[in-house]
């Protein structure tokens, strides 16, 4: 699972690039889009990235 999450963010980065690169986003309404699409992301890695996809191994255990 710690492999998919960098394969997604640079599959985001990449759609993000298209996206600006588009025609569509040179006017008001796909700038606006962008941005929210953007805004989005951001706030999902802000308040996700702390959070592991992982459950702890045995060696994270403290034994008494």
């Amino acid at each position: 699972m710690t492999r998919l999450i960098p394969s997604l963010v640079s599959l985001l980065l990449i759609g993000l690039t298209l996206l600006a690169c588009s025609s569509h986003s040179h006017s008001e309404s796909g700038v606006l889009q962008l941005f929210l699409f953007s805004l989005f992301a951001s706030l999902g890695f802000l308040l996700f990235g702390g959070q592991r996809f992982d459950a702890p191994g045995p060696e994270t255990r403290r034994s008494a």
